[in-house]
């Protein structure tokens, strides 16, 4: 695989696992959990809807800024937002 297509495969997997975090994220706070961040708290409390439009929009534009300038970084956010994904993961099924 080429390293333009590998790179494109790393960014849709951290697309993919942001997605996930802040759907989980949400699940969670339901179950009465506490975010956190406390900006995204904040953005919980306004609306869920506008928590994950910021977490999506605000995650989108930095990676792909990473993207254009340190693609190989991506491999390493890519496994740190699995890991994230696999706690959130272990949480559903804890309860």
């Amino acid at each position: 695989m080429g390293k333009e297509k590998l790179a494109l495969a790393w960014l849709l997997i951290c697309q993919f696992c942001n997605f996930a975090d802040a759907v989980f994220t949400l699940y969670a706070v339901s179950r009465g959990v506490k975010e956190a961040n406390p900006v995204m708290a904040w953005a919980i409390e306004v609306s869920p809807l506008f928590f994950a439009i910021i977490k999506l929009v605000v995650f989108t534009l930095a990676i792909d800024y990473i993207a254009s300038r340190r693609p190989w970084v991506l491999r390493y956010i890519a496994l740190l937002l699995m890991c994230v994904v696999a706690w959130h993961i272990s949480f559903v099924f804890s309860l």
